[in-house]
């Protein structure tokens, strides 16, 4: 019995990586230059957490702990954040878990700003323009602290991008 419980969270582990890879491979195409240069001219944002799921807020995972840790990466870096901006970096985090076994996380962030149709100037909505994802796979130990790691990291990511099209 316990030999298929190992074989079956295993199996499950490898799934779930391999449905995410291409996620993080698209990782690269979502910060290119085109992407980048969307940042162009951003005079501020707003930084947005979805609501997270009940089982990573037990993990004490929260949403203020990640938006605010967002919002202080972003001002270090002279990005100024605005809570009436139109404009949000928003981060998405989505789990998995096998079992008792460890949790895979993916953190997503991306730029949202409003748009216009070209083809129809009065169709307006807000999308997405530039993106970059992680996948965190932790034990319940580490989980807290590799979470927040990722999203330093993603932030520090967007910090960059911004900077690489709007020198001081």
């Amino acid at each position: 019995m316990q030999i298929q419980y190992h074989f079956d969270m295993n199996w499950r582990m490898v799934f779930l990586l391999a449905v995410l890879a291409p996620a993080v491979k698209m990782d690269a195409a979502n910060d290119a230059p085109l992407e980048r240069a969307t940042l162009r001219g951003l005079q501020a944002l707003n930084v947005v957490v979805d609501t997270l799921d009940p089982e990573l807020t037990r993990e004490n995972l929260t949403q203020d702990a990640f938006q605010s840790r967002m919002e202080r990466r972003l001002q270090t870096a002279g990005i100024r954040v605005d809570k009436e901006a139109r404009e949000f970096l928003g981060l998405r985090v989505t789990h998995v878990r096998a079992g008792r076994g460890p949790v895979a996380v993916c953190l997503s962030i991306g730029l949202y700003q409003p748009v216009t149709l070209s083809r129809d100037q009065a169709i307006k909505s807000v999308t997405q323009t530039w993106e970059v994802v992680s996948v965190v796979m932790a034990g319940r130990r580490v989980l807290t602290e590799a979470s927040m790691s990722s999203v330093d990291e993603l932030t520090d990511r967007f910090v960059a991008a911004y900077q690489s099209v709007n020198p001081k």
